[in-house]
């Protein structure tokens, strides 16, 4: 492949000067979140003199600071490094990463039920955020030589292993929200490189078949009436009353499937697809439901449920998205001000300095701070896609598409989960959640960026 040597490389001021205002607001979001001060400072010696204080008493914050500093050097070193060279690494890199897991699986650290990190050095390290950047580069290289396509279904058995073996392991943790970040930047890297949306729908079929079938269980819960069955009667009586719902409680389903039939047809679609994504259709379906029915305990179910109606379990898994809502609500328009929100100071809301940032942000600067803080990720997604419209490179376009995805796929389901219109997955929002792997990880995707950035310029 072909690149611009350094001395022809350009570096794109404009996208890093971007990077590092968010940077900027997330170490002060985080410090308010994790160092709350009894009283707020009334003036701007006040304020720097409570950020130095914060930083030499609360290890999160300073930790967050350090991380974010490593963070801008390897965006720096990474964006002075030739293209090519990531596509020659690609392997080694990928290869790693999943030793790195399969590490995690046999020593790794627990933590809240789940062992997702191993510690080096006294540091803990989660190398599922890793991960992401090791099928980025092999999905990367891969398909800057080969095509895809379903009229070839065996274009589909390398990036499906490439991708199946993260993905496994990764499961195995257990960490779902990490499995769908590797999903979600899959899926737009294959419409990228030559799939059909239609296509698409069919690789994403099965989840939502599985989804769409076990949907009367969840709306039997979730039904006037039922928050009192629940509490009283148990969830086995409520499972009861979603087995009831019998054919009606199929149609969601059987739409869905007719759907997918109907497209069948229209395109055309090989025999050997059609009977695929048809029996993995079926077998999804059943799956979930005796999953639901059998194999989820009653608190699993509940926590399932508070997706949907948080005020089923206001005190326990839903009291997360509650105090979000309320800690964003209470911002209104202009915010209490920096260091003046009482959700944030007195903790009511849990993991607010990392999965719940976006509500920081909310209750103190309110809704003219939440749209500045969108608008400037807008610009900044918008600014990484415009390199794909100027580069014929395969792999610099796969590299930007992915990790732009993935940054985006963050970005919008954090925001959703923390205004309660998604369920609460545990996923970080770039530049401005606490997290050193995290923050990493989202450095590597900036000078992955930048590096093509670079190409374009």
């Amino acid at each position: 492949m072909r690149a611009k040597n350094i001395a022809q490389r350009t570096f794109d001021m404009p996208f890093f000067l971007m990077v590092l205002l968010l940077w900027l607001i997330g170490n002060a979001l985080v410090c308010s979140a994790v160092a709350p001060p009894t009283d707020a400072p009334s003036g701007l010696s006040d304020l720097f003199a409570y950020i130095g204080n914060s930083f030499e008493t609360s290890p999160l914050f300073r930790s967050q600071v350090i991380w974010t500093i490593m963070g801008i050097i390897i965006v720096l070193i990474m964006v002075s490094v030739p293209v090519e060279w990531y596509y020659k690494i690609a392997p080694f890199f990928y290869v790693a990463t999943i030793l790195l897991l399969i590490a995690v699986l046999t020593s790794g650290v627990s933590s809240k039920g789940a062992g997702r990190w191993i510690a080096i050095g006294g540091i803990k390290l989660q190398p599922s955020e890793f991960a992401k950047i090791g099928l980025l580069l092999m999905l990367a290289r891969h398909f800057a030589r080969y095509e895809i396509s379903l009229k070839k279904p065996i274009t589909l058995l390398a990036p499906g292993i490439i991708i199946l073996i993260p993905f496994a392991l990764v499961i195995r943790q257990p960490d779902l929200s990490t499995t769908l970040a590797l999903i979600a930047m899959s899926l737009p890297i294959f419409y990228w490189v030559g799939l059909k949306l239609v296509e698409i729908l069919y690789l994403i079929s099965p989840g939502i078949s599985a989804l769409l079938a076990v949907l009367p269980l969840i709306v039997a819960f979730v039904r006037k009436g039922t928050v009192e069955t629940v509490m009283t009667s148990g969830v086995d009586a409520v499972t009861t009353q979603g087995s009831q719902l019998g054919i009606i409680g199929t149609i969601p389903w059987a739409i869905f499937f007719a759907t997918l039939c109907v497209l069948f047809y229209f395109f055309r679609t090989s025999k050997i697809i059609l009977v695929l994504v048809i029996s993995l259709n079926l077998l999804s379906a059943s799956a979930s439901t005796l999953v639901w029915e059998n194999w989820l305990n009653d608190y699993q179910k509940v926590r399932v449920i508070s997706f949907i109606n948080p005020q089923l379990d206001p005190k326990g898994s839903g009291w997360q998205v509650i105090q979000s809502q309320i800690a964003i609500g209470s911002g209104k328009f202009s915010g209490k001000g920096y260091l003046k929100g009482t959700q944030v100071n007195l903790a009511y809301l849990p993991e607010q300095h990392t999965d719940f940032i976006f509500s920081v942000l909310g209750e103190q600067f309110g809704f003219y701070g939440c749209v500045g803080v969108i608008l400037l990720f807008f610009m900044l997604i918008a600014r990484a896609l415009h390199a794909v419209t100027n580069i014929n490179e395969r792999f610099i376009n796969v590299l930007v598409v992915g990790a732009t995805s993935l940054l985006v796929y963050h970005i919008f389901v954090n925001i959703a989960m923390g205004i309660g219109l998604m369920p609460v997955t545990g996923l970080p929002l770039p530049f401005l959640s606490y997290g050193g792997s995290f923050t990493l990880t989202v450095s590597m995707l900036v000078g992955l960026i930048l590096s093509a950035r670079a190409q374009d310029i």
